[in-house]
């Protein structure tokens, strides 16, 4: 399993990646300085940069999104690694890839020889030790689709998912579930309203929910009026331009935040983790 996973892993480290605005940033000091162009800067990058300024510059490239945690999730349902896997699986996935490709503009794809503070970036970010149990992997499997199950697992190892807060999140799920369709954003938004909660006896997380929907409501309410010139100055310099004009995806994520969370507060009002819910 351990060679399927590093496998794995390699794989994901050789996929193509639109470069990250962060690192196009990062990156047009060190072009200008050595005045050569961004895809002859990748391929010496390795050598022309310290290890520290290679984990400043491709940071974000080599933080794994969401489909690189879901990548993994499969092979981590009845076996994790231990530390000592963890720790050399650094130079396997090196061995297995030497270059990453970052998409520059232009859908050019540039080749970057893959350094180990890179992979160990990604995988450390990847948090494989907090894996769920086969347990708790398991009871999530029963309660969500296939085709959701690899997110569900993969959320359960993002920070703040202790082994406690991992089996009480399915037992909510499995509740929810019951109650009403759970798609993918409201399975999102409600780990990550428990990962961050303070605790999750019922009343710490009812108050949390509500003071939550309350500044969505908030949130809702500001995304509504349109854009606000905060300083009367500043808005007679730019002629007003743009004032009360409202950003419709903007609104739209606003009133979705909103909806989870009354959901997962409805939710909660109605849940016994100790019986049946």
């Amino acid at each position: 399993m351990y060679e399927q996973l590093v496998t794995r892993i390699a794989e994901q480290l050789a996929l193509p990646r639109p470069i990250k605005a962060q690192t196009q940033r990062q990156l047009s000091r060190h072009c200008s300085d050595e005045s050569t162009e961004t895809a002859k800067f990748l391929l010496s990058a390795t050598d022309l940069l310290e290890e520290d300024e290679l984990d400043i510059v491709f940071a974000a490239q080599f933080t794994p999104d969401c489909d690189d945690q879901i990548a993994v999730s499969e092979l981590l349902y009845h076996w994790r690694p231990s530390e000592e896997e963890i720790s050399r699986m650094t130079d396997d996935a090196c061995r297995h890839t030497h270059h990453a490709i970052v998409v520059l503009p232009g859908e050019v794809e540039a080749p970057l020889p893959l350094h180990e503070v890179m992979a160990d970036r990604f995988i450390r970010l990847l948090a494989l030790q907090r894996a769920p149990e086969p347990r708790v992997s398991a009871a999530l499997r029963e309660v969500l689709p296939s085709s959701m199950w690899a997110l569900g697992t993969a959320l359960l190892r993002q920070r703040g998912f202790e082994a406690t807060r991992q089996s009480w999140f399915v037992a909510f799920i499995e509740h929810m579930v019951r109650r009403h369709p759970v798609d993918e954003a409201l399975l999102a938004a409600t780990a990550e309203f428990v990962a961050a909660a303070p605790g999750i006896d019922p009343a710490t997380l009812l108050r949390s929910a509500g003071e939550q929907l309350k500044a969505a409501r908030g949130l809702v309410a500001n995304a509504r009026g349109g854009r606000t010139y905060w300083s009367a100055d500043v808005a007679q310099h730019h002629h007003y331009r743009g004032q009360g004009e409202v950003d419709q995806n903007l609104l739209k994520h606003r009133q979705e935040e909103e909806q989870w969370l009354r959901l997962i507060e409805l939710d909660l009002q109605h849940f016994d983790p100790d019986g049946d819910a």
